[in-house]
């Protein structure tokens, strides 16, 4: 049985129509798809969008299943500027799941620490390193910015104040889904992580590794789903980017 009705669905597909027209607009030059909420966004707006940039797609992992997101975070952060910021303009889009925004929000606090940690990197060792590392810090978050869009179900849930206040900086917007039928629903996730330990709440973690990928036949049929709304051939959609997961959390995690 499926887990939409029609009009849910092209209700959804008309959200994801919207979200890859934002992206169309902004034409950032890296989009962020934390690894494992929003990997179903991007096989959707590569249905919806034909000619959607999965190439300049990264996965990091801001993820609540992870115990040290924070500290995975910063790192892959910084490793992905290592990589990616060449003294020019860098204009980064995530996008991501939202109920209340704290999720978001994080991954936004740790890409601004990002920020500062190639500062201080850049003005290590120089002459006058206190004014060295300001004006790093003024340049780059000048030259990198950093958005979110976020896909949000409403669930009755406020938005918090943190969220609230990027969305009036313009950092933030929302696009308003009566329901995400990927959210927490492992039938509609391809991705399967390594399992960590038992919290202290009882709440499984998992590791920051690709333990395998599980296309299930609800999966594909939601994806054919929403090919036929958008009139696509149904036989042409896959989940798209597996390797590319794989690869951006072995490669920015070194």
């Amino acid at each position: 049985m499926k887990q939409y009705t029609q009009k849910e669905l092209e209700e959804f597909t008309k959200g994801f129509k919207k979200a890859a027209d934002i992206i169309s607009m902004e034409k950032p030059d890296h989009i962020l798809a934390p690894v494992i909420g929003a990997v179903p966004f991007v096989d959707v707006l590569s249905i919806v969008n034909r000619h959607f940039p999965l190439e300049i797609v990264s996965y990091p992992p801001n993820s609540s299943r992870f115990a040290n997101r924070d500290e995975l975070m910063r790192k892959w952060d910084i490793n992905f500027l290592r990589e990616n910021y060449a003294n020019e303009g860098l204009k980064i889009m995530t996008i991501d799941e939202v109920i209340s925004g704290s999720s978001a929000v994080k991954g936004y606090i740790q890409f601004r620490r990002a920020i500062e940690d190639l500062a201080r990197e850049r003005s290590k060792g120089l002459e006058n390193e206190i004014e060295a590392l300001k004006h790093y810090t003024r340049k780059l978050g000048k030259k990198i910015s950093y958005q979110i869009l976020g896909i949000t179900e409403n669930r009755g849930k406020r938005i918090t104040h943190s969220f609230s206040r990027l969305m009036n900086k313009k950092i933030a917007r929302r696009i308003n889904f009566s329901k995400i039928f990927t959210m927490d629903n492992v039938d509609l996730n391809t991705v399967r992580l390594k399992v960590g330990p038992i919290n202290a709440q009882g709440r499984q973690n998992y590791l920051p590794e690709i333990e395998r990928f599980e296309i299930s036949s609800e999966y594909l049929e939601f994806l054919q789903d929403i090919a036929r709304c958008v009139g696509a051939d149904p036989k042409n959609v896959n989940p798209v980017n597996l390797g590319k997961i794989k690869e951006s959390l072995s490669e920015y995690l070194k």
